[in-house]
């Protein structure tokens, strides 16, 4: 097994998901989930935002305990510009509202500003956004956690919440109703570790980020005690620098096996108190892996 899997794969983790190699091209008709397609929900998450400022690529990976929906929406991909995670309180304008601000070539601290307003957005406090902007060969990050969500005592224990970032690196990594803040720190040192054996391309380190998340404890409400299940969703999604932006355009939906789908596109969703989706999502990360050409 390669040097990554040995690391950061003790995963106990099923699931149906699709690869797909084609550009994203809006406008196509995208396959639904089995559930109702909806504008908001609460989409209790851990993400990971990250971006290649030399080959424009950009990429997230998530994984929630939130069963039956693929959960595609949450990211918003704008190749040689940024990316974005908007979840806990997840609103589809709140999602368009981020992905038009990442077209216009708004900065990581611009995007949040226009996003994490009370006065055009009354639902604020429920929210949570990681962007991650390039620019000139920079990059930039920032976030938002609505203060509701942050660490505090509850009837199962403390849920954390938080962002944690680096720049140099180019990747945000946030999440919220977390067994403990190791679920985005462990996240984060996943995603810059430099694997000796090569794996570091932007999906590779988005790959290795979530599952590390997952090991940490990951979602507080699948696990019990006598089920560590971590989440019951888990996806990423990858554009290319050449790419055209892409976001979905409801939660609940995924544009795999359509033309609308970006370069890569894995989501999976499981029953709450199943079999931890990660596992099925990394063996189909490592089939598209192999088979993949740019």
């Amino acid at each position: 097994m390669r040097a990554l899997i040995r690391r950061f794969a003790p995963l106990m983790i099923v699931s149906l998901a699709a690869c797909s190699g084609a550009s994203p091209i809006k406008g196509t008709r995208a396959m639904k989930s089995a559930t109702t397609l909806l504008d908001t929900l609460t989409m209790n998450t851990w993400s990971v935002v990250g971006v290649d400022p030399i080959a424009g690529d950009v990429g997230v990976a998530m994984a929630s305990c939130v069963a039956n929906t693929l959960a595609d929406a949450l990211a918003a991909l704008v190749p040689g510009k940024g990316a974005a995670a908007t979840q806990a309180g997840f609103d589809v304008g709140n999602r368009n509202r981020v992905f038009a601000a990442l077209k216009e070539g708004a900065n990581a601290d611009e995007v949040i500003r226009r996003a994490a307003d009370s006065t055009v957005d009354k639902g604020l406090n429920g929210r949570q956004y990681g962007v991650v902007t390039m620019s000139g060969g920079k990059v930039f990050t920032a976030g938002f956690t609505g203060k509701p969500m942050l660490a505090g005592d509850t009837a199962r224990g403390t849920r954390w919440a938080g962002v944690r970032s680096n720049a140099a690196r180019g990747v945000s990594v946030q999440g919220n109703t977390l067994v403990s803040e190791a679920v985005v720190a462990n996240a984060l040192a996943a995603y810059v570790w430099e694997d000796p054996t090569g794996f570091n391309t932007l999906s590779d380190r988005l790959m290795r980020a979530v599952e590390a998340g997952s090991i940490a404890g990951g979602d507080v409400r699948c696990n019990n005690d006598s089920t560590r299940q971590t989440a019951a969703t888990a996806m990423i999604v990858v554009a290319r620098g050449t790419d055209a932006p892409y976001a979905t355009e409801k939660i609940g939906m995924s544009d795999q096996g359509t033309p609308a789908a970006p370069w890569l596109a894995i989501s999976t969703t499981v029953a709450k108190g199943g079999d931890n989706p990660l596992l099925d999502l990394r063996r189909k990360y490592d089939v598209w892996r192999r088979s993949v050409k740019r």
